[in-house]
This record gives structure tokens, C-alpha cells and sequence, in this order.
């Protein structure tokens, strides 16, 4: 006996599939493979076709776009302080009218809210915080903190 063979002897392992189905499944990883590539043409004759250049033009004319549409000012921070103010004593107000039934004042907290997240913007504009304080904004803040209701606390 050689040593060669010795070292090359593979044991028939009864367990397995014989070997002649391994082929079969290599053919199957083939088809699944040429199924790719038919996609990758087709996409690649979409990018010859221009609709890819038309498409990447659209988003970047999406990306470049402010979802918001409107620039943050002066006038802009005053109208989201008074529409809080507004939101702010209409909810205080419904619920001392109706401390209990909560479903009469559950719209007015959602509005009070969607204010209070609209105005996370004038944080990031250090020049308009004056008009917090000149508007006594920040008073009216503060007072959430103690609200009933955990999803204002979080949101102030």
C-alpha cells in the first residue's frame, strides 16, 4: 500500500445522497444563477434605455427639495407660539371640563402634540429663541412638564 493512498482514502459515508445527485443540485445553482444574470441584463438595458438617468435625476430633484416648503423666520415661529398657546389652553380647558372622559379632550392633546413637534425646529435656529421669551413661550413650556399625559411630557 502507498502512503498517497492512504492519505486520498475518502470512506463511503451511507448518510448522504450518492453522488450523482450533487450533480443535479450544481445544475440547479446554475439555473438559479443564470436567473440573475437574465436579471442583471434586464436591468442593465433599462440603464441603456435612459429610464435609469431618469430616475436618478428624479431623486436627486426629490433630495434637493425642503419637505417643509417653508423657510423658518420671525413670522413663522410667532404663528407656531400662538397656534401652541391656542392648543396649550384648549386642552387645559377640555380637561377640566371632562376629567373624566378622556375621549372629549384626545383630540385636542394630539393637536397640542403635532405643535409641539412642529415647533423641534426652533432649536435649531439659536437666533429666534428671543421670541420664546419675549412671547413667554417658555413659561407656558415649562408648564407641560407637569401634564398628565407621558406622550406630551416627552415630546416638550
Amino acid at each position: 500500500m502507498d502512503v498517497g493512498e492512504l492519505l486520498n482514502y475518502q470512506p463511503d459515508r451511507g448518510a448522504k445522497r450518492p453522488r450523482d445527485e450533487d450533480g443535479h443540485e450544481e445544475s440547479r445553482g446554475k439555473q438559479k444563477s443564470s436567473g440573475r444574470l437574465l436579471v442583471r441584463s434586464d436591468l442593465d438595458s433599462e440603464e441603456q434605455t435612459g429610464d435609469g438617468d431618469k430616475i436618478l435625476e428624479r431623486l436627486m430633484d426629490q433630495d434637493g427639495e425642503d419637505p417643509e416648503g417653508e423657510p423658518v423666520d420671525e413670522s413663522t415661529v410667532k404663528k407656531m407660539i400662538l397656534t401652541f398657546e391656542k392648543r396649550s389652553y384648549k386642552n387645559q380647558e377640555l380637561r377640566i371640563k371632562f376629567p373624566d372622559n378622556p375621549e372629549k379632550f384626545m383630540e385636542a392633546e394630539l393637536d397640542l402634540n403635532d405643535i409641539i413637534q412642529e415647533m423641534h425646529v426652533i432649536a435649531t435656529i439659536p437666533e429666534l429663541y428671543h421670541l420664546l421669551v419675549e412671547l413667554n413661550a417658555v413659561h407656558s413650556l415649562l408648564g407641560l412638564l407637569s401634564h398628565d399625559n407621558t406622550d406630551i411630557l416627552t415630546v416638550t
